[in-house]
């Protein structure tokens, strides 16, 4: 049997029954959801469930509820094909949970409907989808046509057949119709309809005249019950026609004290197999093992369901039971565990749950602060002791009990009183010790010889037999009061005194063997223990602010023994499993702490457990019973319950990959996956992934152990939200790596991976590296031709300096060694000084030429200053002595530039030509030289006042060898040179060549 007790304020009142036993756990607007208003809910293959309001569509992994869909959202439901089918409003279409995108579809009669509740998409049991526009007809998808239609409709009604839904009954090959005006079915094998007034075969359930005229709602269980909702404007009936027996059954009639009560049934539903539950309107009732319930419960009951209509249910895969109502989304795991819960009324009288012992015949005592003792028999059946109670008002107020040899109870109660009670006789009597002084006795232990030892609040720890209780010795002054007190092996003695800190004594010799303070832990932690506990041999472990353990040889405190984050909030109490597990009750909760993993697991009504609602429980005291059951109670509330049952048997699910954020923008996460590798770019790579092993059950009891290989070289262990960021990483190749563990240390079957690539930026990638070493053999290929092109103009200027040398030397020398050898030869002595003059100018020439050659060579002289200085000299040695005035007219920004070996020296040739034509042809009195720049261009121009002379055509100069040559001259510079002249008008000669 399953229990729910009640503790009233003078007597015990036990209620039981399987509804009550529910416990259920509520989703609202505070942990996600859009609306409190829940219109439907829904499963997929992956696990994630689908919540549907009028404020849009959800999805929740059991950690994250992530709308989806902003649209009202009434319905979802998938069919044979895999499809996931969506009503929002009047509106129906195929929804793409991958995209989050929905398809609208048509149907007959969409201009007609304006209620959104006077539309229902259904599923036959087949798989099909069908619309079902109430009141009005039935209209089944076309799968060429792709809309709904009446004449799809594997079936047909008689056209005033105001059709509200149509339920499938493949047993016997039919379509039950259900109508505003009628009731009957339609057969597939005479494809004909038949009803309560057209019933040749006499069909049991049409022919009872308990079936209504009008059915509402139905439902065919495994079992082949018709599962009725009467629809009557007067009043609601529920009924169950038993097909097997061919009769209604009156068991699942609405209870007696439920009679009259208004109530409308939405739809049925099926949970665990074998429990019938209808919900609606002022409705949610189960029907299981031959009992019928309400599973409503009062609106001040914290662990219950509150609602005034529901609009639909949905069993999960694993077994969990979601609720969808106008109060938030509620879900119960049922009533799989056996469990006790006790709640002391605080109505009139407070009552603190102070101590709980077991008595040898195995009966749960509990004493309270303020409301006296009571005592549980095996069955948990409650009853005051009221000769304990009533033995004077302190006794009311009691802080310990303790069971003697005799079976014997003590109570350490307020004010120094002692208590002791005789169960057998039902006998009580008071004791007031002298040495307690009126202080409360905090703490009671029996040690190996039967004595009884006392700690008192103010410090005092006494030692007496049970059998004289008037005879007390002081063991020991502690200088605190006694929070805790626990026998470690045989004759130790552990105390806890507040804000002292932890003391050992030899409970043979009555002797303090250690004091562990302050200094000696180098931890105030250790001032403030609620609670001892012996693990084995070697460690205690002790509970306060935090978890710590003490080394009972070495007695080194260390309060490192839960890793760092995964308790928060004062512990109070501390019990041992059969399997070594250590449980914990603390302001936050009952927690178990497997000892072998070091993995802390908190359990609450989610699991069927209630442990802490508010501030109205808090469990502080504990208690391992001798069948294995633990007792963990606080304020006015005490559990019961077998750990075997909270033992996690299922190994994790695989982790889901379930959001994926780039820069702070959501990315579906199942597009996403579908890539083999998921490409970021290397600027504002900034992104997080969510992921949950989704499952409902083990929620909030699973550990996520991740690692991003390529980064990480070890796993990291999550113990918040299962979520992780990683900003700007390294450009490369990575994959993402997830698993869950249990509390029993079992790992996912699978690790969940995503890979990833990091762009490089483009100074990295390959055709960058391609395009440096183009440029860089494009670079070295240039710098080599332009040392071939240096060693070829050297080449060249070799070249033309040794032709130089050889034409202008060479045929001088030759000229003046002819010339030398006529004059020796000659007796003429006039021819003999012709020859010697002639030596001389050819020799002047010669020397005047070398000079050229040098100075045009000599890289000193490339710049235009330069040039110009040599034109003034070279022009003022032609023309002075021929009294030619000259003069030069030079931009100021010609000298400063600078020019190759080659072009310079043709240039100064060229100058030398046109001025040695002057002084031959031009018969002038003044020369004009001008230096000029225009943009890439060096202009020189030379004028004269000469004769001049009739050229061919105008801007061209081709007579006689100089002007050839100056022509062939400029060509080689790739400049352009004109010769303007006219008889009588003086020359002009312009010779433009561009500079770089």
């Amino acid at each position: 049997m399953r229990y729910l007790a009640i503790i009233g304020i003078f007597m015990a009142v036990l209620r039981s029954g399987h509804a009550q036993n529910y416990i259920f756990n509520r989703l609202s607007i505070g942990d996600g959801l859009l609306s409190n208003n829940i219109s439907s809910v829904w499963q997929d293959k992956t696990g994630y469930l689908w919540i549907g309001s009028q404020s849009g569509l959800q999805r929740y992994d059991g950690a994250t509820m992530r709308t989806i869909h902003y649209e009202r959202t009434d319905q979802m439901i998938s069919d044979r094909d895999g499809r996931v089918w969506i009503r929002s409003g009047n509106k129906v279409g195929i929804f793409d949970p991958r995209s989050f995108s929905v398809d609208y579809v048509p149907y007959e009669n969409s201009g007609e409907v304006f209620n959104p509740n006077r539309i229902w998409l259904k599923k036959d049991a087949s798989g099909k989808i069908f619309l079902v526009l109430t009141g009005r007809n039935c209209q089944y998808f076309d799968e060429k046509k792709k809309g709904f239609s009446k004449a799809a409709s594997p079936f047909q009604v008689p056209a005033n057949l105001l059709i509200t839904d149509v339920v499938e009954d493949p047993a016997q090959n039919r379509y039950w119709m259900l109508a505003l005006n009628g009731f009957g079915y339609w057969d597939k094998k005479t494809h004909s309809y038949y009803s309560a007034s057209h019933n040749p075969f006499n069909d049991p359930l049409l022919k009872d005249p308990l079936t209504p005229a009008a059915v509402s709602r139905l439902y065919i269980d495994k079992e082949n019950r018709f599962w009725m909702a009467e629809a009557s404007r007067m009043e609601s009936r529920f009924l169950c026609f038993d097909g097997k027996k061919k009769k209604y059954t009156t068991r699942a009639l609405v209870p007696d004290d439920q009679q009259g009560d208004y109530f409308e049934v939405y739809g049925f539903g099926n949970f665990e197999d074998s429990i019938t539950v209808a919900y609606g309107l002022n409705c949610f009732r189960a029907f299981q093992n031959k009992l019928f319930s309400d599973l409503r419960s009062a609106a001040n009951n914290p662990y219950g369901i509150q609602f005034n209509s529901i609009s639909g249910i949905l069993e999960d895969r694993e077994r969990l039971l979601w609720v969808a109502t106008d109060n938030g989304l509620f879900y119960t795991s049922g009533n799989k565990h056996d469990y006790v819960r006790i709640i002391l009324s605080q109505e009139k009288h407070r009552g603190t749950i102070s101590s709980l012992i077991e008595d040898g015949q195995r009966n749960l005592w509990m004493s309270t602060w303020g409301r006296g003792t009571y005592v549980f028999s095996g069955g948990l059946q409650a009853a005051a002791v009221k000769e304990l109670n009533n033995l004077d008002s302190y006794t009311k107020f009691v802080w310990a009990l303790c069971a003697d040899d005799r079976q014997q109870i003590w109570a350490g109660c307020d004010g120094g009183r002692l208590a002791r009670y005789d169960p057998l006789r039902k006998k009580a009597g008071l004791y007031r010790p002298e040495a307690f002084e009126n202080n409360p006795v905090r703490q009671l232990i029996k040690d190996d010889e039967g004595q009884l030892w006392a700690g008192l609040q103010n410090g005092d720890v006494f030692v007496f037999d049970p059998g004289n209780p008037r005879k007390m010795e002081r063991a020991f002054r502690l200088g605190g009061p006694v929070s805790r007190m626990v026998r470690v092996g045989k004759d130790q003695l552990w105390m806890a005194v507040n804000g002292r800190g932890l003391f050992v004594a030899d409970m043979r010799q009555k002797k303090i063997i250690r004091s562990i303070g302050k200094q000696n832990a180098r931890s105030g932690l250790i001032t403030g223990i609620r609670d001892i506990l012996p693990l084995d041999d070697g460690t205690c472990l002790i509970a306060g602010e935090k978890l710590g353990s003490v080394n009972t040889r070495s007695f080194h405190v260390d309060f490192d023994y839960l890793p760092t984050g995964q308790f928060r909030g004062q512990l109070f109490t501390l019990q041992k499993d059969r399997d070594n597990n250590i449980w914990i009750g603390g302001s936050a909760g009952i927690f178990k702490l497997n000892t072998s993993t070091r993995i802390l697991t908190r359990y609450s009504q989610q699991d069927g457990l209630i442990t802490v609602h508010n501030n109205s429980y808090v469990p502080e005291r504990s208690l391992v019973l001798s069948d294995g059951r633990m007792a963990f109670g606080g304020n006015q509330h005490l559990v019961v319950f077998n750990p075997e049952e909270y033992k996690t048997s299922a190994r994790p699910p695989d982790v889901t990959i379930t959001g994926f954020e780039l820069n702070d923008r959501y990315l579906p996460a199942d597009s996403l996956l579908k890539l083999k590798t998921i490409t970021l770019p290397y600027v504002n790579n900034a992104f997080g992934i969510d992921f949950a092993a989704i499952s409902f059950v083990q929620r909030g009891r699973l550990t996520y152990e991740y690692k991003l290989e390529g980064l990480d070289t070890g796993w990291t262990i999550i113990t918040s939200s299962p979520r992780v960021k990683y900003n700007f990483l390294p450009h490369g190749q990575y994959r993402f790596l997830v698993r869950a563990r249990n509390e029993e240390g079992q790992y996912s079957a699978t690790i969940t991976e995503l890979k990833l690539r990091i762009r490089p930026p483009f100074w990295r990638t390959v055709w960058f590296y391609a395009l440096v070493v183009s440029a860089g053999a494009a670079i070295l290929f240039y710098l080599h031709r332009l040392r071939l092109q240096k060693l070829l103009h050297i080449e060249k200027v070799r070249n033309r300096l040794a032709r130089d040398l050889h034409d202008d030397m060479g045929s001088t020398l030759s000229t003046i060694n002819i010339l030398s050898t006529m004059a020796q030869k000659t007796p003429d002595e006039e021819k003999s000084r012709q020859y010697l003059g002639t030596i001389s100018r050819t020799t002047h020439q010669m020397m005047e030429a070398m000079d050229d050659i040098v100075w045009s060579i000599n890289p000193v002289n490339d710049n235009i200053g330069k040039i110009l200085a040599r034109m003034k000299e070279t022009a003022g040695t032609v023309l002075e002595p021929r009294h030619i005035d000259y003069r030069f007219e030079v931009d100021p920004s010609v000298p400063e530039l600078h020019l190759p070996m080659e072009p310079k020296r043709e240039i100064f040739l060229i100058f030398k030509e046109a001025l040695n034509n002057i002084v031959k042809y031009a018969d002038c009195t003044v020369v004009v030289f001008n230096l000029s720049k225009k943009g890439g261009t060096l202009t020189l121009t030379i004028t004269d006042n000469g004769v001049g002379f009739e050229t061919t055509a105008a801007g061209s100069a081709v007579r006689g060898n100089g002007l050839k040559n100056m022509q062939s001259r400029a060509a080689g510079l790739k400049g352009k040179l004109s010769v303007i002249s006219a008889p009588g008008e003086g020359t002009t000669v312009s010779l433009s060549v561009p500079i770089t």
